[in-house]
């Protein structure tokens, strides 16, 4: 006879207490449309195309307007640079209130510039006048603000950013690229010069829309202090202090950064010839406020498709082949730059096509739809790479050092001038050829830690894996 089995009671596993869940309605909602604004105000103040034309009223040398965008983009950088100690997680509320001040400053800036626009013409010469310390300034405290930003949304956790919030405001900030490109066509198109009552329309609805997004910010930080969910201060350790002495640990002993940031410096020594594409097309293809305006649209709407492509290619492939296609998808602007150009401007071509004399204007616009995708390309994949490769105790070095590395790398923007002034546009897009070939080369040395990509057979789709994460601090 069988003897009955004896049955031990199994207690179950030990679960902790499920902590207390807020929804917080206001978070999403208001960062969403922040987003939207702050991307239709950066569309109004580009610097591909409204700085350069901008700063050709006042420039008398090609050098004149090269120094003058890099001012502006070097003091972008420097801003974001000196955020990094506001990175950290020990200070959310503070991260905050500067965000506020420094959203609402530059909405500031750019309504007082407007408002001075019948002034514009008696400015003196750009490196030493108001027009460009006031858009220096601007950008100075833009940079600082994109920084906070990015921290408050949680881009800067090495798990990436489409997990993130930022990674869904980022594809909600779509809109605004399109709806920006779509105004500062409306500005520049619709008036008979552009200067000044084109750019002072466009910076006008920047300013607003960054003093909307000040607006959002003071509103969220109310509701915080009402609801009672104001972010709550972590207790002191790795990751939550700025340490000084992580940024000559991290240029020593980090391989992976110093590969990334010698791809970044590359890329951004690659940008020489950026700012003269639209001048080279107003002065040597005859384009005007209008056509400057369709490529200002042309872009956004690239910038826009290229955001929602690259995330595709991000999730599929890894951060690291975005890099490697956005250098090549650059390359097409200076090739572009050099060949259409020359080759529609055959007669027995040019009387066959559709377009007629504005044959070269509308091939130009290859230009630009590359500048936009792989600018879109570069925004998304960078940070997400600098925020796998680094700890936490290295995250706000690696952003203070990048910054200020990149701001150094703005000299590039003069010498191009220098070679236009010196040689002419084609040695120019020659040298911007070259460089970005140097860049696709670089980008292979680029790792992304944090994930890689299994090969499987032909007849399977690559699979995203996770390695174990690394140890932090």
């Amino acid at each position: 006879m069988d003897q009955p089995r004896a049955q031990t009671r199994q207690l179950p596993p030990p679960t902790s207490a499920p902590l207390p869940r807020q929804r917080v309605w206001y978070l999403p909602l208001f960062g969403g449309v922040a987003e939207v604004l702050a991307q239709l105000g950066q569309v109004c103040l580009h610097p591909l195309i409204i700085l350069p034309l901008f700063f050709a009223v006042f420039a008398t040398t090609s050098s004149g307007i090269g120094g003058a965008v890099a001012v502006v983009l070097a003091a972008g950088s420097v801003g974001a640079a000196l955020a990094a100690p506001f990175q950290i997680d020990r200070w959310p509320r503070i991260r905050l209130y500067f965000l506020l001040v420094a959203v609402a400053a530059q909405a500031g800036i750019l309504l007082a510039l407007a408002n001075q626009g019948p002034r514009l013409d008696a400015a003196l010469p750009p490196l030493v006048g108001w027009p460009l310390l006031w858009l220096a300034l601007a950008a100075f405290v833009g940079g600082f603000a994109g920084v906070l930003r990015a921290a408050a949304a949680g881009v800067v956790r090495a798990e990436g950013s489409w997990r993130t919030r930022w990674g869904r405001w980022t594809v909600v900030g779509v809109l605004g690229t399109l709806l920006g490109g779509w105004l500062a066509r409306n500005s520049l198109g619709r008036v008979i010069d552009i200067f000044p009552e084109g750019f002072t329309r466009l910076f006008s609805i920047a300013g607003l829309a960054l003093l909307a997004t000040a607006l959002l910010l003071a509103a969220l930080i109310l509701l915080q202090y009402l609801t009672g969910t104001m972010p709550v201060v972590p207790p002191r350790g790795p990751g939550n202090s700025f340490d000084p002495l992580a940024l000559p640990d991290l240029l020593v002993n980090n391989l992976a950064y110093n590969r990334y940031i010698v791809f970044r410096i590359l890329f951004a020594l690659g940008a020489l010839a950026d700012p003269f594409y639209i001048i080279y097309a107003t002065r040597e293809l005859g384009a005007s406020g209008r056509a400057a305006a369709a490529y200002l649209l042309t872009l956004a709407v690239a910038r826009a498709v290229g955001v929602l492509g690259w995330r595709t290619v991000s999730i599929g492939a890894g951060n690291p082949m975005v890099l490697q296609l956005v250098s090549f998808v650059r390359i097409l602007a200076p090739i572009t730059a050099l060949t259409l150009p020359p080759l529609l401007g055959s007669a027995t071509l040019r009387d066959r096509l559709p377009g007629g004399e504005s044959a070269n204007l509308i091939a130009f616009t290859v230009v630009f739809i590359a500048w936009g995708v792989a600018s879109a390309g570069m925004d998304l994949a960078a940070p997400a790479i600098q925020a796998a490769i680094t700890t936490p105790r290295e995250r706000p070095a690696a952003t203070l050092a990048t910054g200020l590395i990149l701001a150094g790398s703005a000299i590039a923007l003069p010498l191009g001038g220098l070679i236009v002034d010196r040689l002419g546009y084609s040695i120019l897009f020659i040298a911007a050829l070259i460089s970005g070939v140097a860049t696709l080369l670089a980008g292979g040395l680029v790792d992304e830690p944090g994930a890689i990509v299994v090969r499987a057979a032909p007849s399977d789709r690559a699979v995203m894996r996770r390695r174990a994460p690394r140890r932090e601090g």
